[in-house]
């Protein structure tokens, strides 16, 4: 089957996932990143789609609303020769084993953005496929380096983030002014366990606001009353 490819060669990526947000996130960073991006929320439309229009890479939701990620994948493979990467909540060792014997990655939500690249292109690489070599976001002059974990700003100078600050800077940039619950960016941010809160994600996101405080990005970070946070780019 001939591969689809993006522009300038680049390989094609179909997301099958059924959460809005997660999709869109997805699909954002792997667009701005060079990769030609379609997404679909079931079983049946993935194999609709990749019926109609093959994929170099298909990351596959183990949990669909009309049934498991598994069978997709096993059906997609026998229409093509996709790389499979399934992304799950399932992060538990005999979960990883069973989805490792049927594709070629297992990632368990929530995705860090800058490893969700790193795992593609290893999994592109092995398939000889190349990957596009913009990992990197510009923010109104500010580089976000989403596989470094690095905020920099117009001179090169670093903000000094930790990693659940950078992931919450990371998945806020990346919804494209979308707005995303306090509940998402918990997960996002690794501290969704019996101790955390909602109230964990305010006191990061002031965090992060005291730090960009004296900076051109002191104002990005928005507060959207009854939803969350979304990001305001400074220009």
């Amino acid at each position: 089957m001939q591969h689809t490819r993006g522009q300038f060669g680049a390989p094609s990526i179909l997301i099958v996932e059924d959460d809005p947000i997660v999709s869109a996130i997805l699909t954002a960073s792997l667009t701005q990143s060079g990769f030609s991006v379609r997404q679909v929320e079931t079983g049946d439309a993935a194999r609709e789609s990749f019926a109609s229009q093959s994929a170099d890479l298909v990351l596959i939701d183990i949990r669909l609303p009309d049934g498991l990620g598994h069978m997709v994948a096993r059906d997609l493979q026998k229409l093509g020769d996709p790389a499979v990467i399934f992304l799950t909540s399932l992060g538990g060792l005999e979960d990883r084993i069973r989805g490792l014997n049927m594709a070629d990655d297992y990632l368990v939500k929530p995705v860090d953005l800058g490893e969700l690249l790193a795992r593609v292109g290893a999994v592109l690489r092995r398939f000889r496929r190349a990957m596009p070599h913009n990992t990197t976001r510009d923010i109104s002059g500010w580089t976000l380096d989403l596989v470094r974990r690095e905020l920099a700003d117009p001179a090169g100078r670093l903000v000094r983030l930790t990693r659940a600050e950078f992931d919450i800077v990371a998945a806020l940039v990346q919804a494209e002014g979308a707005a995303l619950s306090r509940d998402y960016l918990l997960e996002v941010s690794g501290s969704a366990d019996r101790t955390a809160s909602e109230r964990s994600v305010d006191v990061l996101v002031s965090r992060i606001r005291n730090k960009l405080r004296q900076t051109s990005l002191g104002d990005s970070i928005l507060t959207v009353p009854g939803q969350g946070y979304r990001w305001r780019d400074a220009s």
